[in-house]
């Protein structure tokens, strides 16, 4: 298990470079509906993050984090990303 400092600066999207701490604090500065609060982070239109994102999102409504069911997610991503280069 990570500690929650760690989890905090892992990169939650390679696209705009972001880590999961910048993620909160822009997701708590907007009131942006996710699609577009999503593109503050990302700076994309890309969806390879968007499961993590959304958890996150949907996290800061309810006011609680949970950052090991974040870290968890950011691996499974990492994990399929690196399937699908073993593949090519």
């Amino acid at each position: 298990m990570r500690d929650t400092q760690e989890i905090l600066n892992m990169e939650i999207c390679e696209c705009g470079e972001k880590s999961v701490a910048q993620a909160i604090e822009i997701f708590q500065n907007t009131s942006l509906p996710f699609k577009k609060a999503k593109k503050l982070v990302t700076e994309c239109n890309k969806s390879c993050c968007r499961a993590a994102l959304l958890k996150l999102y949907d996290m800061k409504d309810f006011g609680r984090f949970d950052y090991d069911e974040i870290a968890y997610m950011i691996e499974q991503r990492l994990e399929r990303l690196k399937k699908l280069n073993e593949e090519s």
